[in-house]
């Protein structure tokens, strides 16, 4: 088993980072290279969507959701058993500043390890940019004005005659 891993701090809230990485539509705000959809729960099947180097073309594969801890992990595999499996995984740990990220490939199967060396800086490149787009896109949501709370119902046009 071949284990490839980018590391990020990230200053937003466990909670925050989990609800990102768990909203499957909004992934192609922020991740270039896969997208997932289906329900982000354990044991879940999703399908994986995603981009092989330079084609221009979208693959879809099934995936199986393998771990959704809500907010420390979010975990899922896709592949072909013992040819070639891997295995995404986000690992949220609090810190003073925020959240550190641990995302991880892991790659197994019979191509699994040579895959991985062969393509390490690659893959490595695109976990790094994949956490960067996460980045700019919690940051975009930090800069959209709060929701504001609950309206009040409509007075139905009277007036109040008092005064303050």
């Amino acid at each position: 088993m071949s284990v490839i891993e980018n590391v990020i701090s990230l200053k937003a809230s466990p909670l925050r980072i989990w609800s990102v990485l768990t909203d499957f539509p909004a992934h192609s705000r922020w991740n270039p290279f896969i997208r997932l959809s289906g329900a982000a729960v354990q044991g879940g099947e999703a399908a994986y969507i995603f981009r092989i180097g330079r084609l221009d073309k979208e693959l879809t594969a099934k995936a199986n959701i393998i771990r959704a801890d809500k907010p420390r992990m979010f975990t899922w595999t896709a592949g072909v058993p013992k040819l070639l499996m891997f295995e995404e995984n986000y690992t949220l740990e609090s810190e003073a500043t925020g959240t550190r990220v641990r995302h991880s490939l892991r790659f197994s199967g019979l191509l699994g390890a040579p895959l991985a060396a062969m393509m390490r800086r690659k893959i490595h490149a695109s976990l790094a940019q994949s956490d960067a787009g996460l980045e700019r896109h919690l940051r975009r949501l930090s800069a959209q004005p709060a929701a504001k709370g609950r309206t009040l119902p409509a007075r139905n046009g009277f007036r109040s005659n008092r005064r303050p």
